[in-house]
């Protein structure tokens, strides 16, 4: 039985004597340095046989075989991965896709559940504790001596990680003018994509994984400094009526800019007018902790449940959250498809990620003038429609012509990173600021099924045409786009403060 190590190569060889063949579509080396490149075919044995030309997927008839036990695997590019380190191939090849099911679920989970916590305790409150909390965790991540560690704490990070994401999004969009929003919101997600860009920087300098890990982990003990630096959202402690907390930093803000307020009386009258109308919903928050431990859950179930409800029971509300979460759907699934399609590519890996994040940067920057100017709905429809057309395009590309489809896809994924940061602005002025969080939550929770389901669109569908993938994506983006139409425009508008606000208006 040979001995096989992994190597990632673009170019196949041929195999000159007996090798262990691997359903992992990249290039094996037996213990004599000949290579073969594989296919993503379903098989795992050794064979005992002689061939000058062998893909290394199928079995020559009449060969002896007998199941792989261990594996050596390539250095050459990282000193120690996790399939190297936990032997995740062949017939445990399942369990690296576990790992990337375990964290989506976790984003999945933490857009709902950081969301509504927040909503409840705080922008300024979650955020930190997501932030101390996702340091401690992702340092853990580093020392895991099982599989199944490494999952769950995988999961918790993803969970922290979506916690601070929508949370401190929501928390700035909160606390800007109208016509500051476009800038913000678009500069926050042009620092997502300079995270991109600089970890495989990171990643090359740094091989192993468990090192990576740690390095990754001090790195984010930084954002422990919200605890000095963040204050919190006057908008939601004007919902909770605490009025003179939110005057209070109103007044830090007005200071650090060099403005002057009204007089207080004239303020807190502003303030009040924020709030829901709903006063015992916020009485029943302080009287709760008279109850039993029992009843308190219930009453967080129950208002959790109707916080949910209040997204779809009224007919302007439940029309413009159907619609969102249709559009971060397709912006979530057409995102990571085509990530997910430059593995077709067999390019660098390191290049791959690096290319991922600097078609976010200008993302960020070149859409912020349209934005202002033409407005949310009419840019967002064009992106959609722009990211669909070019997805659209590859079924025509053959398959050989490899950079016209690296290009292709790179501009829909241009397109489509605009869509990804701007439907969160969006959402945001759609959205009162009593359920805001929620909706967010919800809306990036289904954006993450679509992540979920995303993978094995792309493996399924590309194995019966290399297009298809493509052209299911182009097909939604553009539905998206015309389905964009339908929702109102929210440019240089007031956020609205209630569901009531909402309804009067005529979409």
């Amino acid at each position: 039985m040979w001995a096989a190590r992994m190597r990632e190569e673009t170019k196949p060889r041929r195999m000159t004597s007996g090798g262990i063949i691997l359903s992992l579509g990249t290039t094996l080396m037996d213990s004599r340095g000949v290579t073969t490149t594989t296919s993503t075919t379903p098989h795992c044995w050794v064979g005992a046989w002689r061939s000058r030309h062998l893909c290394g997927y199928r079995r020559p008839p009449n060969t002896t075989t007998a199941a792989c036990d261990s594996w050596v695997f390539d250095q050459s590019v990282f000193q120690s991965t996790l399939v190297s380190e936990f032997s995740l191939v062949c017939d445990r090849r399942w369990m690296m896709a576990t790992v990337q099911a375990s964290y989506m679920s976790g984003l999945l989970v933490g857009s709902l559940v950081m969301g509504q916590l927040s909503d409840r305790f705080g922008r300024r409150t979650m955020c930190v504790v997501c932030a101390a909390a996702v340091a401690v965790v992702g340092i853990s991540a580093a020392f895991v001596e099982t599989y199944v560690q490494f999952l769950a704490l995988r999961f918790i990070i993803a969970l922290l990680c979506a916690g601070l994401m929508v949370i401190s999004f929501v928390l700035v969009m909160e606390v800007v003018k109208p016509e500051a929003r476009t800038m913000t919101g678009m500069a926050y997600a042009g620092f997502f994509g300079m995270g991109i860009t600089l970890l495989p920087g990171l990643a090359y300098l740094i091989r192993s994984w468990r090192k990576l890990e740690f390095t990754i982990g001090i790195l984010s003990t930084l954002l422990i400094s919200y605890y000095w630096l963040l204050p919190e959202s006057p908008r939601w402690l004007a919902s909770q009526r605490r009025h003179q907390e939110a005057l209070k930093i109103l007044k830090e803000i007005a200071r650090t800019n060099g403005r002057t307020l009204p007089p207080d009386a004239e303020v807190l009258k502003l303030i009040s007018r924020v709030h829901d109308t709903k006063a015992e919903e916020a009485n029943a928050g302080s009287s709760g902790q008279e109850g039993s431990r029992l009843s308190r859950v219930l009453r967080v179930i129950t208002s959790t449940v109707n916080d949910q409800v209040t997204l779809v029971r009224t007919p302007v509300m439940r029309r413009r959250c159907l619609i969102s979460f249709f559009l971060w759907f397709v912006a979530a699934s057409v995102y990571y498809g085509l990530i997910f399609s430059g593995a077709n590519i067999k390019a660098d890996p390191f290049l791959m990620i690096f290319s991922s994040g600097v078609v976010e940067l200008p993302s960020a920057i070149l859409f912020v003038f349209p934005l202002d100017k033409y407005g949310r709905r009419p840019t967002m429809t064009g992106l959609f429609v722009a990211c669909g057309t070019c997805l659209l395009v590859i079924l025509a590309v053959p398959r050989d012509l490899i950079y016209v489809n690296f290009f292709l896809v790179n501009l829909g994924k241009f397109f489509t990173t605009a869509v990804f940061q701007l439907q969160y602005l969006f959402m945001v002025e759609l959205m009162p600021t009593k359920v805001r969080n929620v909706a967010v939550g919800t809306c990036s929770m289904i954006a993450r099924i679509g992540c979920v389901i995303t993978p094995y669109v792309v493996t399924l569908l590309g194995d019966v045409h290399y297009a298809l993938p493509s052209t299911l994506f182009g097909i939604l983006s553009v539905t998206a786009g015309l389905l964009t139409l339908l929702l109102p425009e929210t440019n240089h508008t007031l956020l609205p403060a209630t569901v009531e606000e909402v309804e009067d208006k005529p979409k």
